[in-house]
């Protein structure tokens, strides 16, 4: 992984294994202290964020209260919202470790792409879970709540429904990072763009049965809202795959 170009104390050659382990070390701690930290600050304002995630539903059932069936309940979600709450804060610096650990074995002109891909990366996280906060849960929720509501009174308990907000924004953010992946893969040359878009056909149906997983209702406007986005996402991904991919070798010139 290290090269000639890098500056600093590595300059002087290559890294041997123990120096490659011990940075990974330092690294994994790094991320490790990062969650850490961003779990406390989750831990202190877990009521606030708590208020946040019932909100979708109350937008859609005024008065709707989640119910606690345990003593310790309340326990385990602010064990989840700290959980989950902790490695969307420490995000940035995660992704930056993870790059930082590459990099040096990247070329010069490659290096130049980590920090787009850091605020790349972010953005369509932050994107993702915007999406699924805003549209994605508003519409499973209204309908999974008021369907049968005449005969059925909803009696949530906390830990569920949590599971149920927190699965979905994870995902929803995760499923907004496939351009990034995609464009990765092409600028690695893993993958070639013309390749995948000549499995458009393929990806609407896999865009539609994720689509299905992520708004659990059998409504297909919902479905079609969701998969959308989600089938824009795959064609930017082709493109960032076409823009970064690198080219193949010139064939080698015969001798005269």
């Amino acid at each position: 992984m290290a090269t000639q170009e890098r500056a600093g104390p590595r300059a002087t050659g290559e890294m041997t294994l123990i120096e490659h382990l011990l940075e990974l070390r330092n690294r994994l701690f790094v991320s490790a202290a990062a969650v850490v930290l961003g779990s406390i600050v989750c831990f202190i304002f877990w009521e606030t964020i708590l208020g946040w995630l019932l909100a979708p539903a109350r937008q859609k059932i005024p008065g709707f209260v989640v119910v606690s069936s345990s003593p310790v309940d309340r326990v385990g979600v602010l064990f989840k919202i700290g959980m989950y709450g902790g490695f969307a804060l420490a995000s940035p610096i995660v992704i930056y470790e993870i790059l930082a650990f590459i990099v040096p074995g990247l070329t010069k002109r490659e290096r130049r792409m980590v920090l787009p891909v850091i605020l790349a990366t972010l953005a369509f996280l932050m994107a993702g879970m915007a999406f699924a906060y805003w549209v994605v849960l508003p519409l499973s929720l209204g309908f999974l709540l008021s369907f049968g509501k005449d005969q059925i009174q909803n009696q949530i308990r906390i830990g569920e429904y949590i599971n149920f907000v927190l699965r979905t924004v994870f995902f929803a953010g995760l499923a907004f990072e496939l351009p990034v992946v995609m464009g990765l893969l092409g600028w690695l040359g893993l993958v070639r763009a013309g390749r995948m878009l000549r499995f458009w056909r393929y990806a609407i149906v896999l865009v539609f049965v994720a689509a299905c997983f992520i708004v659990p209702t059998p409504d297909p406007f919902d479905q079609t809202i969701v998969a959308v986005p989600l089938l824009g996402l795959y064609f930017l991904g082709c493109l960032l795959a076409k823009v970064f991919e690198k080219k193949p070798p010139a064939p080698a010139t015969p001798a005269t």
